[in-house]
């Protein structure tokens, strides 16, 4: 069996590429018909070995590819279709805080500029409205937070076969596992 409990998606990938070679090599190997061609005993052995050597590697491969999509079929769905829905709505929530923050911006120029039309200078100006400065990074803030917990989950379901739920941590879905399947 493979060193690992958990296979990864780049072990399965691996095996799958080692499976694919091994498999066409073996054929070749196959293909040849050793009484025919006059090998020696020594070079017949030889041809023997590479194909047991070919087998192994590709029980091996297959072993692989079996426990990862054991893996697979064990998954937690629920998780995942979690997952996915905060990771879409999550591009709602940063429209709508981008959003928020280009009104705060305009509300405030264009408040600005009703002023001036006024006539009043930039120190009353300052005296009447609030600095949007604060609302602004406190909108930057939860964007970059968002941003931030987006790469999290699009990890976790790129996680393929293994969906490490230890990938979700410090997002919002952190609640919802098992911390006991955390590895």
């Amino acid at each position: 069996m493979h060193k690992n409990l958990k296979i990864t998606k780049t072990e399965m990938c691996q095996a799958v590429s080692v499976k694919q070679t091994v498999v066409a090599a073996a054929l070749a190997l196959e293909k040849i018909d050793l009484e025919s061609i006059g090998l020696s005993a020594s070079d017949t052995k030889t041809v023997a070995q590479a194909a047991k050597i070919l087998c192994k590697i590709n029980a091996e491969a297959t072993a692989v590819i079996d426990q990862a999509n054991k893996q697979f079929h064990g998954r937690d769905e629920n998780l995942i279709n979690l997952a996915s829905s905060r990771f879409f709505y999550i591009d709602r929530l940063l429209e709508e805080h981008k959003s928020n923050q280009y009104w705060v911006r305009k509300s405030f120029a264009d408040r600005t500029e009703e002023l001036k039309k006024q006539r009043f200078s930039q120190n009353e100006i300052n005296a009447i409205l609030d600095d949007p400065t604060p609302e602004i990074e406190a909108l930057q803030k939860k964007i970059d937070a968002l941003v931030n917990e987006k790469s999290k989950i699009e990890k976790f379901l790129g996680d393929a076969p293994m969906f490490d739920p230890g990938l979700l941590a410090g997002t919002s879905l952190s609640p919802q596992i098992n911390m006991s399947e955390v590895g």
